[in-house]
């Protein structure tokens, strides 16, 4: 029978110790400019989120040891954030900085609590078979970051820390969909996070160029419930919804691309996905309104060959297509309402 740990292990190390000039490099120390190196700024920022949810369920299939580990870290987190700690550098442009066990890493750090992690941007960035450079995932991001932490905190190995980190990867791979616009193509893409049914609210990210732009907050003040509906067949006439309320949870899935205008360098974006709204009604407590849709809506800009979001063109909109809506009209919901 194969050993799951000792495989996943391999892999993880594999790609550590990957030849680094097989790589697209990022920026210099402290200037972290590509999507990977955002990737790994985001997990940073939400590490005791991500690692919370692993302490909190079964699925994350953590043995004693590893929750003692993952445990010490997030205790940690207060005090490893104090001071700036994350630093990324590479390793084709200051040779032997990341070599370590006579393998090519992509990260070090010290033993110490709060000690600078130098990320490897080399090391961050992966060719598909589109040709195409795939950037690390948070996931990925996460797994790394926890890895180098748990270095703070006792003398373990790396094959120790980098199952750790699996674990946590995992769980979050399983709760988190990204859709780019083209397959094998990361210039456009959405990501979203779904932590849990019944209590949170996704996180939602917009992918555009070298660009993550976090837009979780426009989605939990966007979703909504209501307890009345009066149903108008005609499209694109919205129902009257009344009696509303915000949802104690949402989910977030289906999410593709719609509609793209282009006019020049300038792109104008519809993505839709379904909403599935935790509604509390009296003392029932379950999923309600899972025939919501919701659309975001933003215009990116070609700027110096890439393509460069405005952050005041993104709109979310809830709405429901439901099938009695048999009637369309032929002119946009904006020539109704004056």
């Amino acid at each position: 029978m194969i050993n799951v740990s000792r495989l996943l292990l391999a892999v993880l190390l594999s790609a550590a110790s990957f030849n680094a000039f097989a790589r697209r490099g990022g920026d210099m120390v402290n200037n972290g400019g590509g999507l990977s190196e955002k990737n790994v700024l985001y997990a940073y920022e939400k590490l005791d989120k991500y690692i919370e949810l692993c302490l909190k369920t079964s699925a994350c299939k953590l043995t004693s040891s590893q929750r003692y580990i993952l445990g010490q870290i997030l205790a940690g987190l207060p005090e490893e954030r104090k001071t700036q700690q994350l630093f990324f550098a590479s390793e084709t442009k200051s040779p032997g900085f990341f070599i370590i066990d006579g393998l090519v890493r992509v990260a070090k750090t010290g033993s110490s609590v709060g000690s600078p992690i130098y990320i490897n941007s080399d090391l961050l960035y992966s060719k598909n078979e589109a040709d195409q450079y795939d950037p690390t995932s948070i996931p990925e991001a996460t797994a790394i970051l926890i890895h180098e932490m748990g270095h703070h905190y006792g003398n373990y190995t790396h094959e120790e820390l980098d199952l750790v980190g699996v674990r946590v990867s995992m769980l979050m791979q399983q709760k988190f969909i990204s859709t780019p616009l083209i397959p094998w193509t990361s210039e456009f893409s959405v990501s979203v996070f779904n932590p849990s049914l019944n209590s949170s609210f996704p996180e939602v990210l917009l992918n555009v160029g070298d660009d993550v732009i976090d837009i979780s907050k426009i989605y939990e003040e966007t979703a909504m419930c209501y307890e009345i509906t009066i149903p108008i067949p005609i499209l694109p006439i919205p129902d009257l919804q009344l009696l509303s309320k915000k949802p104690a949870g949402s989910l977030l899935h289906n999410v593709h691309w719609d509609k793209l205008s282009e006019k020049s360098d300038t792109l104008r974006v519809n993505v839709i996905g379904n909403v599935s709204n935790n509604c509390v009604y009296k003392m029932d407590v379950g999923i309600r309104n899972n025939d919501y849709k919701v659309s975001i809506n933003f215009t990116a800009n070609k700027k110096n060959g890439k393509w460069v979001i405005d952050n005041s063109s993104v709109q979310m909109n809830q709405y429901r297509d439901p099938w009695y809506k048999i009637i369309r009209l032929p002119i946009p919901i904006k020539g109704l309402i004056q």
